[in-house]
């Protein structure tokens, strides 16, 4: 009888590695078929290569935006942050909301003192422009990110802005 079960044993073994198949090695030393993605245009762009960067007219047009944000920033002036922003930017919350949350931050961290700029990049997608600066407040420093971009209209408009303890 222990015979029996054995043998049942080993032919139940033989036949699950039959039926899963080959072995992690064995699959890796195969070769793969090259993986297809959709597309959503039948024409192919040639894949990015290097940083991508924004137009000089774009860097131009952000700059005066970037210290009037900072300078409203430090003045605690965030109605006129959230009025001069973009559409998309006021329909993501009511303005007592962000002035109320800036407020907030400000209680914690104290005044404004100083902020220096620490890596600008442009998002690949749609090329707006995202600027992180250090700020100093007068008890701690953070990690601001201001986001810029152009409006269908064509103006260079403030879409985003957030704050977070520095890496």
């Amino acid at each position: 009888m222990n015979h029996v079960r054995i043998t049942t044993t080993v032919v139940f073994m033989i036949l699950l590695s039959a039926v899963t198949g080959c072995s992690k090695k064995e699959k890796a030393s195969q070769p793969q078929a090259p993986q297809q993605t959709a597309t959503t245009s039948s024409k192919k762009t040639p894949p990015q290569t290097g940083p991508v960067v924004a137009p000089p007219q774009d860097e131009a047009d952000a700059a005066p935006l970037k210290a009037k944000v900072l300078a409203q920033l430090k003045t605690g002036d965030f109605a006129s942050i959230y009025k001069d922003a973009s559409e998309g930017f006021r329909k993501v919350g009511a303005e007592k909301q962000f002035v109320d949350l800036w407020q907030k931050q400000l209680q914690m961290t104290g005044p404004f003192k100083d902020a220096k700029e620490i890596s600008h990049t442009v998002r690949p997608g749609d090329k707006f422009l995202i600027f992180i600066y250090k700020v100093t407040y007068e008890k701690n420093s953070k990690a601001l990110r201001l986001t810029f971009g152009r409006s269908e209209k064509g103006k260079m408009e403030l879409t985003g802005i957030n704050q977070s303890d520095p890496k």
